[in-house]
């Protein structure tokens, strides 16, 4: 099969322990773009975050951000897809947190905003690279509706929290746990997997001629739709489930393994 599209998350997939893309896994994505294959991001991150891995891959094509909300041609500039939260289940998300304390963010393009600094908005901070804005609260502060909410809690409690927006939103927003600490709510139609269709589309590449890389449960949907669904070795038994291929762990070079096999070599599963 000759692969056309990849399609990477970033955080414990492309991206090591230490945040950095590997050398490796550099190698790798830079020697499959000069044979022609096109490389793209689909990360949960927003794209500043995700821009200065961007720009290290010489990526040119559209990227996905905010678990497939918000597409972004990054060399003209183009919001390609917008898929925003509506203000109605927006307001009563925070109303929800607000009830139980909870730490929230909310994003708006490429901005975010919580209501008080505390060890979270740090901890986010540190590992996103941004700072965001705190503005008292969210609810008044909110006048349009946001790309992305996020709610980071203790590991122990956020199955408690998805099991509760579940049934207030189910069938009406995305629910997803993308690190054991983060519960994202995004627009129904906002999947990877979505938008990894949608790019396609605007590429003029069939899901047969994608491969799709990720670790977690937001991954799944892209790697459900992509010729080639992979899971890091380092994903949930639940998430690799649903690969077609395992490959190594994020800090075993695991993108690199994948794109050497089946884009260098011309591998096929068998």
């Amino acid at each position: 099969m000759n692969y056309r599209l990849i399609a990477v998350d970033l955080d414990d997939s492309l991206l090591g322990d230490d945040l950095k893309i590997s050398g490796g896994n550099r190698r790798a994505l830079l020697a499959a773009q000069e044979r022609g294959t096109q490389v793209t991001i689909a990360t949960g991150r927003m794209l500043d975050s995700a821009m200065p891995f961007i720009r290290e891959l010489n990526i040119t094509v559209p990227v996905i951000t905010y678990q497939g909300a918000y597409i972004k041609d990054t060399v003209t500039g183009e919001t390609l897809v917008k898929k925003p939260i509506p203000m109605e289940y927006a307001h009563r998300i925070l109303e929800e947190c607000k009830r139980d304390k909870l730490y929230v963010q909310v994003y708006l393009e490429n901005s975010y905003f919580f209501e008080q600094e505390n060890q979270y908005s740090r901890l986010y901070h540190r590992l996103s690279g941004i700072r965001g804005r705190a503005v008292g609260d969210l609810k008044t502060f909110l006048k349009e509706e946001p790309i992305k909410i996020l709610i980071i809690d203790e590991p122990e409690r956020i199955p408690v929290f998805r099991s509760r927006f579940e049934k207030l939103f189910g069938g009406r927003l995305q629910i997803a746990v993308s690190k054991p600490n983060y519960l994202e709510l995004t627009h129904i139609e906002a999947t990877k997997g979505n938008a990894l269709e949608r790019l396609g589309s605007m590429l003029g590449i069939k899901k047969e001629e994608i491969i799709a890389i990720g670790d977690s449960y937001n991954d799944v949907s892209m790697i459900e739709y992509a010729g080639l669904g992979v899971a890091m070795g380092n994903a949930p038994d639940p998430v690799k489930a649903f690969a077609r291929y395992v490959t190594k762990g994020n800090e075993e070079d695991g993108v690199a393994e994948v794109v050497e096999r089946f884009v260098l070599k011309g591998g096929v599963l068998k």
